[in-house]
């Protein structure tokens, strides 16, 4: 019996067409999504209902079984699309606050497209109204100068990764230049290293990027001695080395993104250390913002202490009696103060929050200097967990 003839093309352009139409069902979803925000603007509704999102993750478990797609399958797909319409419910309701329209935002942003800082900028604004225009820097002192002296609105730098730690001269630049934190990014980073056609793993001897791009991928190199690292202000300043020498012997560390833009060969991908490797990013401007206490926030203190014992202590302390959980604790030398210390601390919370800002009046007397550094949205939106009793009850029926 002969077998039937499969038209491969056809069926390709079958899916494409499904993809298409997915997307287009997507936003149109997302739509529909900021419609209901404007409801729960309007009578001051909570943007999520995690008993509302249960039961629908439950029914959507229970549909997709129908169709034969595991529950694990079906959460993954709609935690995302949830995740999104959260996050441009969280916009809108900032978009009002700010009264920005959709008029266009001027980012400084260090290095050339695609580099990460380049990424996650995209995703940041992903879910907003507003254009973007970029102005590349080749240092972080560079955005900073831009953001100040109002060449631009917003800057966006790197403050800490998950294995190479914090990034410590942003501290001391906000500290230096007096700009508020006004949003965060946190971005999924995957190392590849890059060459030219020619290259190979055998034919590198010297490979570029940021210094944090290099911690990163220390272990590549312990396995790979014959090539030396080199620091350069950004991976794209690096891929625009390997671009234009064309050098077999030569390459960089960037994203996978960086290298198809220039038109260069990924030789390895996911180089790094760990492949849970992320780094957040903050969006910095002149001008505080306000954030509606219906969206997760957080608050970011800077404070100097005395020299007594227990100083910080007692400052941590009253965090503690607030219930105010601190998610970051970092530590800066005062130029002008030798073997003096300036904190940085990151608080879970909105400063209009009643307990936050009581928390802060008691800071301000115990510490000898405080400082808020900003309140913005947080970037985490946590999935709605379904009880695993609900899952493994809808495998079981299959």
């Amino acid at each position: 019996m002969n077998k039937p003839e499969i038209d491969l093309n056809k069926l390709r352009k079958a899916i494409s067409s499904l993809d298409s139409e997915l997307l287009n069902i997507f936003a149109q979803r997302r739509q529909l999504s900021l419609q209901v925000a404007a409801f729960k603007l309007a009578n001051n509704g909570q943007i999520r209902d995690e008993s509302r999102e249960k039961k629908l993750l439950t029914r959507l478990v229970d549909k997709g079984l129908e169709f034969g797609i595991a529950p694990n399958t079906t959460l993954t797909l709609f935690h995302s699309i949830i995740e999104d319409s959260v996050r441009s419910q969280y916009d809108f309701f900032l978009e009002q606050e700010k009264a920005q329209g959709t008029h266009t935002v001027k980012v400084a942003v260090l290095g050339e497209p695609e580099s990460y800082s380049h990424i996650a900028l995209k995703n940041h604004f992903s879910t907003k109204k507003q254009k973007l225009e970029t102005v590349h820097c080749h240092t972080f002192m560079h955005i900073f100068k831009e953001v100040d002296n109002g060449s631009v609105d917003l800057g966006i730098v790197p403050i800490e990764n998950t294995t190479s730690g914090n990034i410590t001269e942003i501290y001391d630049l906000l500290a230096e230049h007096h700009l508020k934190i006004v949003g965060e990014e946190k971005l999924k980073v995957r190392h590849c290293l890059v060459g030219t056609e020619q290259s190979s793993i055998e034919s590198l001897k010297d490979v570029y990027s940021h210094p944090q791009a290099i911690a990163q991928c220390k272990k590549f190199f312990l396995e790979h001695p014959h090539i030396q690292s080199h620091f350069r202000s950004s991976s794209s300043s690096a891929i625009k080395l390997v671009a234009e020498y064309q050098n077999p012997s030569i390459g960089a560390i960037a994203s996978e993104q960086a290298a198809e833009q220039s038109g260069l060969k990924v030789l390895s991908y996911a180089i790094n250390n760990y492949q849970e490797n992320y780094t957040r990013f903050l969006m910095v401007a002149k001008q505080a913002i306000s954030v509606p206490t219906v969206i997760p926030a957080k608050t970011t203190i800077a404070l100097e202490t005395g020299q007594q014992p227990g100083a910080l202590l007692d400052c941590l302390q009253i965090l503690k009696k607030y219930q105010i959980n601190m998610s970051k604790l970092e530590s800066r030398p005062i130029p002008t103060q030798p073997w003096h210390e300036r904190f940085y601390i990151d608080l879970e919370g909105n400063m209009d929050d009643d307990n936050v800002s009581k928390a802060l009046m008691e800071l301000e007397k115990a510490a000898n200097t405080l400082h808020c550094l900003g309140c913005y949205a947080k970037h985490d939106v946590v999935a709605t967990k379904l009880d695993t009793s609900i899952i493994e009850h809808a495998e079981h029926n299959q």
